[in-house]
């Protein structure tokens, strides 16, 4: 068996859980294999997988802060926070134009709202355990989902690209942030709306993307290739 930590890029349309039933039919059978924190089915970037005895480093993971790049579009709002829900809030494209803000007038708001400890509440549409139940199933169910704000932490919140109404950032957060749920309040306190429409995570700890094994080629002619970036239990570094 496997002891070690294994760096994923996992593509855009599936789940971390599909990422490790792939890797199944590649691995020793019998492998213990879990993950350091899942991924919207939407957003790429980096996933790290946790091979045999690493299973149990799952909390010190969740102490790491992780970095993404996000791109937002401004004008709406959907239910789901991203690109895939429906438009529940939109503004007219004459309305969206008359509020046209700056670059600097996006990241004063970010610097005056969402810098440092602040209270998030996590979409309906998330993993987010309620009386054991993933929220999205009761919200694809139509109930009424019941969650609570946590505090995250922002450390990092700065413009990398504007041309409006797109604006890209890089964030550095904690463990537990919701990047879309950032992008959909920033768009709520400019009074403009905003959705994330690409999402990408580039760090976990020390981990980055670009240690990371390709999702899209994870095959068993490639099992070499995947073993190769196995990082060996005795060489962590955490």
């Amino acid at each position: 068996m496997i002891d070690g930590i294994l760096p994923i890029n996992k593509e855009e349309g599936i789940t971390a859980y599909d990422v490790i039933r792939k890797l199944k039919k590649v691995l020793p059978k019998g492998q213990k294999i879990g993950h350091a924190g899942t991924l919207d089915p939407f957003a790429t970037g980096l996933l790290v997988i946790l091979l045999g005895k690493c299973t149990k480093l799952m909390d010190t993971f969740h102490t790491f802060n992780k970095e993404y790049t996000v791109k937002a579009e401004f004008g709406y709002a959907t239910d789901t926070q991203d690109v895939t829900g429906q438009k529940t809030n939109f503004l007219e494209k004459k309305q969206l134009e008359k509020k046209r803000l700056s670059k600097e007038e996006i990241q004063d708001a970010i610097n005056q709202n969402l810098i440092g400890r602040i209270e998030q509440m996590p979409p309906i549409y998330s993993a987010k355990k309620v009386k054991g139940q993933r929220a999205y199933d009761i919200a694809r169910s139509g109930k009424t989902v019941q969650l609570k704000p946590k505090e995250i932490e922002v450390l990092t919140f700065q413009i990398t690209e504007y041309d409006w109404p797109f604006c890209s950032f890089k964030i550095l957060c904690s463990t537990g942030t919701y990047v879309r749920t950032l992008v959909y309040d920033l768009g709520n306190i400019l009074g403009t709306y905003a959705t994330a429409i690409e999402l990408c995570r580039q760090k976990v700890g020390r981990f980055d993307l670009n240690s990371a094994f390709d999702s899209e080629n994870i095959e068993q002619e490639r099992s070499n290739e995947i073993l190769e970036k196995v990082i060996n239990i005795n060489e962590l570094k955490l």
